[in-house]
Order: structure tokens, then sequence, then C-alpha cells
């Protein structure tokens, strides 16, 4: 019966309307995170950046220190933030995707992940059409296809709105392999020309796509026929296309620099290789089995350690079961090459199961061709007793990651943005501020996520709630605070641990580029100076000078108590008081 339903021709569908059925809760998630700077850009919002082109919402920080200055100074990004910083991604069609939302429907965060959903189901049609082009086995093939409908590794591009970029280029690089496997096997000319131009709709759509690449020299490598010139030659025109892009990507100002969610391989090449070697063994052991690698967002360097080393034993095992089917199959040995390859462009930001679109691709087949090998003997794997216990155990693992769990996470991680909502949507509009914010230096003491934080002003923007002049967010609360006023109008804050000590922090500043002690940023609303530094080179203390009275009408002051934001009490000159951490959860 399964093996009838996975080998039917409609099998592609009925997988793409189960994902998104999984998928379906996060319809009803609204917007969260960036998804409200999106809908600033796109409702032409006044006030805050000036005008954004539609087709430009990607672009963030564009490395220009007096436009970062301008921004740090509204309160956008944290008074940490490096000024020469670059944050800018070049994804012309996806924003205008996004175009297409505020063009018709602005006010319809449902319909808007309606869209997302459509791209979703898109994906995993063409993923499932090119493994019975594939594989060949319909069943097998089906199997396969199954397992990418279900992978929980999905749920979050598939859920979160701002995150469409990722099922669009994902789409588009699929079907370059679908177009590159008709050319090479019928002989499709057309397919010379159309795959390097999709390739670039791909491209254009998100560097998600580069992945396809990795896949396109696997082809070369194992199913393709002819001399190894004649292959080479093949991939030239795709080649050429990823290079145009590139260039053009890199002179347009594109890119990631400064930051530490992301390693730029050109310009840090030393930096980016030691970033592979500890994140590439995390998504390839997060898509094949465990652990998940999402979770180093809330660890420190000792929690990642050991987080690697079980990464590296599950890869150890899965290496020696999956040897035997690698060995004897080409299409097995495709995909496992494609796996890898299409990994260092996701290794240039920190692991998370969002990035595995083009692993799963890989790792679904794979996984999905030993389970049968392993079952039915399809393969002609070794029956020794030692190597059947490790293939039963083998096989509990993978059954229960990817067909028991995988289903269960994949609709929870659709609606995990949505976690967001208490420290965005419902912390800024329900702030005990009046209209007269819009008059006012607005300063957050404490609040449990730094980045969180700085959404404020566009969350009130985009909802019609006044907004203040700036916002100065002074020190990350999920830590005790201890807060000194040595003068009327100047405080000093030391928090546990000091400051850029969880990954959140560092989104603005790497630590490659640390302040040091004496550093001083100058805002409108306040000039901060680095006081103190930790042992490993952060700041421990941070002295904040106001240029007049803090408890003057021009200034609002607020902080996090209790899971909400409240007014906040200065302390008397010369006080000092302690204020207790607000954890996230």
């Amino acid at each position: 019966m399964i093996q009838k339903l996975a080998a039917h021709k409609c099998s592609p569908v009925l997988f793409a309307l189960l994902g998104m059925l999984l998928a379906l809760p996060s319809v009803w998630t609204g917007w969260q995170q960036d998804d409200f700077n999106q809908r600033y850009f796109l409702l032409g919002n006044p006030g805050l950046e000036g005008k954004t082109s539609p087709l430009n919402i990607f672009a963030f920080l564009n490395g220009d220190p007096e436009r970062t200055h301008t921004i740090m100074d509204l309160g956008l990004v944290p008074w940490w933030t490096l000024e020469n910083i670059r944050l800018s991604f070049w994804r012309p069609l996806s924003s205008a995707s996004h175009w297409f939302d505020y063009a018709l429907w602005p006010d319809s965060a449902p319909l808007m992940h309606m869209q997302s959903l459509f791209w979703f189901g898109l994906l995993i049609v063409a993923v499932a059409a090119l493994y019975r082009k594939v594989i060949g086995v319909p069943w097998v093939a089906g199997l396969a296809g199954l397992l990418f409908a279900l992978d929980d590794a999905h749920g979050l591009p598939a859920g979160w709105i701002a995150n469409r970029n990722a099922l669009m280029a994902g789409f588009f690089g699929v079907l370059v392999l679908l177009i590159h496997h008709r050319w090479r096997q019928q002989q499709w000319r057309a397919g010379a020309m159309l795959g390097p131009l999709v390739l670039l709709l791909g491209l254009l759509s998100g560097e998600v796509a580069l992945g396809a690449i990795g896949y396109l020299v696997a082809y070369s490598v194992f199913l393709d026929s002819g001399s190894r010139r004649k292959r080479l030659l093949v991939l030239l025109p795709y080649g050429i296309v990823a290079v145009i892009w590139f260039i053009t990507y890199s002179l347009l100002g594109y890119g990631t620099w400064g930051s530490g969610f992301y390693v730029d391989p050109v310009s840090e090449p030393l930096a980016y290789a030691e970033a592979f070697f500890v994140r590439a063994p995390l998504l390839l052991a997060d898509q094949l089995a465990l652990p998940p690698s999402s979770i180093v967002l809330f660890l420190q360097p000792s929690g990642v350690a050991v987080l690697w080393a079980c990464a590296i034993i599950v890869l150890t095992i899965l290496s020696i079961a999956f040897a035997p089917l690698i060995q004897q199959d080409r299409t097995a040995r495709f995909w496992a090459l494609g796996m890898v390859l299409c990994l260092p462009p996701v290794c240039a930001t920190l692991p998370h199961s969002r990035l595995l679109l083009f692993a799963g691709l890989g790792g679904m087949a794979l996984v999905a061709q030993w389970i049968v090998s392993f079952r039915e003997g399809v393969y002609g794997l070794p029956f020794s007793r030692r190597w059947r216990r490790l293939g039963k155990a083998v096989l509990v693992l993978l059954v229960a990651a990817h067909v028991i769990i995988a289903p269960i996470f994949l609709p929870l991680n659709a609606i995990s943005p949505a976690t967001a909502e208490p420290f965005l949507q419902r912390a800024a509009n329900t702030a005990p501020l009046g209209p007269d914010v819009a008059m006012k230096h607005l300063v957050i003491v404490n609040p449990p996520n730094v980045y969180y934080a700085h959404y404020f002003s566009t969350v009130r923007a985009v909802n019609k709630a006044p907004f203040p002049r700036h916002l100065c967010v002074l020190a990350p609360g999920a830590v005790p605070l201890r807060v000194t006023r040595p003068n009327e109008c100047t405080l000093i804050i030391r928090p546990e641990g000091g400051f850029l000590g969880s990954p959140f922090d560092n989104v603005f500043r790497g630590s490659a580029h640390p302040l040091h002690l004496g550093d001083s940023i100058a805002l409108t609303a306040m000039t901060v100076e680095i006081s103190g530094l930790t042992s490993d080179g952060r700041p421990a203390e941070a002295t904040y000078r106001f240029p007049s009275s803090p408890e003057e009408g021009v200034f609002a002051w607020l902080q996090w108590k209790d899971g909400k934001y409240v007014p906040f009490d200065l302390p008397a000159v010369g006080a000092e008081i302690l204020l207790p951490a607000q954890p996230l959860f």
C-alpha cells in the first residue's frame, strides 16, 4: 500500500499538500521580527530611514559609517554596532514577491503566509519530480519525496514571511537540476541555455541558490557521461552566470562584513575556514539525524564544543552505515557529494535548520535509498551480524528522526517566529507611553533581548502608534544589571558577565572587531564610553552620559519587568541599584 502510494504519479502533489498542511498553522501567526522592517519599507512610512526601493528590502546596512550611525542614532540597531558593518543582500525577485503582497493585500498577514506556502508546495513538487528522474525506482523516489515534505528543517522558511527568499531560491535551484538532467539525459538542447538562466533567477531570489551549484558539480562527477573535459565544459555556462552574479553583487556593495552572525569567505578566509570546520558537521548531522544545530544560538562556546563532538560521533556512525551503499551506487554518491558541496555557502552564517533546504535535497534521497537497501537488500549491502546490529540501530534513529519527530516539529518550527511576539508587538504596543513620545528620546534600560528591543519603533510605526524621536537601548537584561548614578547626567551599567555575551548581541559587531577601553560612541540622546573590560576583551561596564538631566521631559524611561515594559525610576545621584535578571522565558 505504502509502496503504491509513494510510486503514484500524483504523489509529488500529494506530498506538497501534506507539507503545506503541516506548515498551515503559520498562517495565523501574523507578522514577526524582520516582517516589521519589510512592512515599514513597503508601506512607505516616513521618519526612520527614508525611502527604500521595493526591490531592495534586504539591504539593511551597506557599510557606510554615516548611514550606520544614523540608524544607530534612531535606535534601530544597538549602540555597540560596528559603524562600517555590512549586512546587505541582493534579492530583487524575493523583494518583488513581497511587493506583490503589499500591492494586493497589504494588511493581510494570512494571505502573505499563503504565498509563502505556495512556494513551499512548488519546492516540494520540484524535489519529488527530481527524485523520480534521478533515483529511477518510483517508490524509493516517492519515499524520498515524502521525507523531504516532512522535514522539520523546512518549517521556519515555510512559516516566516521574511524567510520566503529561501523557498524561492530553493525552488529555482531544484528546477535548474531538473532542466540539467533532461538536457544531459535526453539531449534537450534548450536546457543548455535555460538551466543557467533559471540559476540566475535563483541567485536573484537568495544566496541559498548557490547550493544548486554543488549538485551540478556532483552530477558532472557521478551521473554525466563523456570525457572529463566535456563534463567541465557543460558546467561552464553555470560558472559564468555565478561569476557575473558575484561580481555584480560585490560591485553593488552587497555582502556581509563585521557581524558575529556572518563570516565573509572572500574578505575573511581564515575566519571562514574556522567557521566551516565547526558549522559544517553541525549542519550535516542535523540534516541526517541529530543533534539540532539551531541550539547553537543559545549555547556558550563550551556547549558548542560538546554539540560539535556529538555531531562528529553521529556522522561517524552514519558514515560507517552508509559507506557500502555509497560505494556501490553512483546515484547515492551523487546525493552524498551534492549534500556536502552545498554546505559552504550556508556555513557563512550561524548554524540553523532553516539553512538546510539543499542539504535536505541530497540527505533525504540518501536516507530513503539506505532504508530500502537495508530492509530489502536492494543494493547488496553486507549482512554480517555486527553490521546488521549497527544497521538496525541506524534504521531506528532515521525512522524516529524523519518519520516520527519531523512531522511533529515541522508545524512547531513554522510557528516558532511567533515566540517573539510578546517581546515585539505586545511589548511595544502596550508600553506606557503617551502621544508626546514622538517628541522624546526613549531609553529602554534592560530588555531581555536587545535584538528584539530595537524593533520597538518600527513596530509602533507600522501600527500607526507614536514612536520616539530616538531610541536608546542600554544593556541586555537577561542577566542582573548593576546600575550606578555617579552624577546627575551619568549612568554606569555593569551586566553580570559583561556585554556581547549572547550570539544575538553579536549580530552587529563580531568578536574580530572588539571595543576597547575608553572607546566612545556619540549619539544624539547619549554618549556611551567603555569603562571596563572582561577578561576575554568584551565590554564589562559602560558609562552613559546624557546631554541634560535624564529626568527632564525630553526623556522617557522604560524597563522590562514581569514580562512587559514599565516606567523606570532612575536611582538617586550617588546611589546604586541592582536590576534582577529578566529572562526571555
